[in-house]
């Protein structure tokens, strides 16, 4: 481990501390073949041994299926623009009610400047140089800055560019320059009431690269491992200046390990990233480690995630780089690392638009651009609790940018409501509730109005387990269940791998019990899908002006996507943890409708 080359002069720091909550909202598991409801069964046990109030099942439900020990589920991973149209602190003031009002980030990048004495005003992203900065050039921006008043895009940070990138490491007086511009961007940070900072590693002036051990002009007389030592002691001068400022921020990155985790298979870990452009950039990460308090956060972002085109590719990432980042640091800094460490995901817009002769290219897949572009925003945020970034060159999401560039709705016709769709698709889909035909629903009998079979509403079938010996039955307009531990009631449909659907149907429970809408996937054959996960979506009830209560009727909406290896589409009513007849729920105005993907 680079750990063992480094000078290990930094203090052990015995932390122990949990992993990082799920932020995931979509409810997964996989199902057998013979059971298409069986992730009941720990809900239906816990009923079993407790009589739950309806909140106390609330409470289990979340609990059970969520990972979380309450109702108030972890916050979400957040999304943020940036790219070549990231606004100054000026144009961040002026344009900031026209970019909220897009109703799709939560926050954005800002491209620093400085006022001079002179009056002129320059761009100060590019830390990594030896000059010296003044914090009296800041104050039109912190003025800027405080002007602005941000009510949804709250997540913004100020760029820091390791450019040049032509610093000594050795040269302690250069360092102190370069410690004095993170330590000044860092406090207009905090006094502009910004997250934190957004840092880039990558070197964009050749043959300058800060990080890249044979780019050092004195690379002969030093060896590698004298440099890790160095970049280390730079790390932590840093970090002590930034934390001095700002002592919970948050560092937002375009790539930390994500580059370098290839190297892992190698075999020789040490050898592998001595001429790797990324290779000293673990000693400065140990160095912040080695001084930084846990009240700071840490995001990789992942921007080798700029071609990922599948669901797979995300989660391989974000388990990649949780898992293997440690190995590149020292042992006694990998549990504060942990503990303060995120992933997150870029995405590269304009390869969602460039023609399949670029390099840069994101296959539609047989959907649109702004339909992959959704695909892959909503498959980033699952597998994320940090940030998910898009960064784009040729099209602006800011009036202020470069006016002969488009707007990205210009660009890619449907990019915000693809963005909308991807960040909140039960609201989306909520907001879309209203306006459905009611002749388009694909379910039959979905209004259950149509006479009873055997019991049951028409068109409509039913399950247990075999543990459960409740009964589902139809009532006028309705279909209620009593005493069900754990069943469905449901209709089978023929889907297309890639089509989308809003589901919905409304919900009304007295007495013990869970009941909501629960979509589950088959192939075309009939088999369950054990690699495509079922999606529940649980009642809301309306907390209206005259309150409510659990026994009101409330609606579970959902917007979905047919997965690859998908036929079937299994629409189910579900129940679970129903203790008695006098236990019961009723469903009502079933809606499956197709939309656009």
């Amino acid at each position: 481990m680079l750990g063992k080359i480094a000078e290990d002069n930094a203090v052990k720091k015995m932390k122990f501390c949990n992993s990082p909550a799920s932020h995931s909202v979509t409810v997964s598991h996989s199902v057998t073949e013979k059971v298409p409801a069986q992730s009941f069964a720990l809900t239906r046990w816990i009923s079993m041994k407790i009589r739950f109030s309806w909140f106390a099942q609330c409470y289990a439900f979340a609990s059970v299926f969520l990972g979380t020990g309450s109702l108030l589920l972890a916050q979400s991973p957040m999304m943020i623009a940036t790219g070549w149209d990231s606004p100054t602190p000026s144009r961040f003031h002026s344009e900031l009610a026209a970019f909220e009002a897009l109703n799709v980030f939560d926050g954005t990048t800002i491209s620093p400047t400085r006022t001079l004495s002179n009056g002129r005003t320059v761009p100060c992203r590019n830390a990594f140089v030896d000059e010296p900065w003044q914090w009296d050039d800041f104050q039109a921006e912190l003025a800027d800055l405080l002007a602005a008043t941000p009510s949804t895009a709250t997540e913004n940070f100020v760029f820091l560019y390791a450019n040049p990138g032509d610093v000594d490491w050795f040269d302690d007086a250069a360092w102190e320059n370069v410690t004095e511009h993170w330590r000044l961007l860092a406090r207009l940070a905090k006094q502009g009431n910004l997250r934190g900072i957004l840092f880039d590693a990558e070197p964009y002036h050749p043959p300058h690269s800060q990080f890249r051990y044979t780019a050092q002009p004195n690379a002969g007389e030093y060896s590698f491992e004298e440099f890790v030592a160095q970049s280390r002691k730079r790390g932590q001068q840093v970090m002590r200046a930034v934390t001095e400022e700002y002592p919970d921020i948050t560092i937002m990155s375009y790539r930390l390990f994500c580059d370098m985790i290839p190297t892992v298979q190698t075999g020789d870990l040490e050898q592998s990233i001595q001429t790797h452009t990324y290779g000293l950039l673990p000693g400065f990460l140990d160095g912040w480690l080695d001084v930084a308090p846990d009240t700071i956060s840490i995001c990789e972002g992942d921007e080798d995630a700029y071609r990922f085109n599948s669901e797979a590719e995300f989660n391989h990432a974000y388990t990649s780089i949780k898992l293997q980042a440690p190995r590149y640091l020292s042992p006694e800094n990998q549990a504060i690392f942990r503990q303060i460490f995120t992933v997150g995901h870029g995405l590269y817009l304009d390869a969602h638009v460039n023609p399949p002769e670029s390099s840069w290219y994101i296959d539609r897949d047989g959907s649109t651009s702004a339909g992959r572009l959704r695909a892959n925003a909503s498959a980033a945020l699952a597998a994320s609790d940090g940030y998910v970034w898009l960064y784009g060159e040729r099209a602006r999401w800011w009036p202020g940018g470069k006016q002969t560039d488009p707007t990205w709705e210009e660009k890619m016709p449907g990019a915000i409501q693809a963005l909308r769709l991807a960040r909140d698709p039960v609201g989306v889909a909520t907001e879309r509730l209203g306006s459905i035909e009611r002749d388009a629903n694909l379910l039959a009998n979905g209004d259950m109005k149509n006479g009873a079979v055997e019991g049951l509403p028409a068109q409509w079938w039913a399950w247990q387990e075999e543990t459960s010996h409740g009964k589902f039955a139809h009532q006028p307009s309705q279909a209620t269940a009593n005493g069900v531990l754990s069943g469905v009631l449901g209709q089978t449909l023929d889907v297309q791998p890639g089509e989308c659907y809003l589901a919905s149907t409304q919900v009304r429970s007295s007495g013990n019990g869970f009941a909501c809408l629960t979509i589950g996937w088959k192939s075309a054959e009939g088999k369950w899908l054990h690699r495509s996960p079922h999606q529940r979506f649980g009642p809301t009830v309306d907390n209206g002006p005259g309150g409510s209560h659990p026994s009101d009727w409330a609606t579970a909406v959902g917007w979905i996507q047919v997965p690859e290896d998908a036929g079937q589409l299994v629409f189910m009513l579900s129940v679970s943890g129903q203790l008695s007849e006098q236990d019961e729920a009723a469903f009502r105005d079933c809606l499956l409708v197709k939309q656009p993907n």
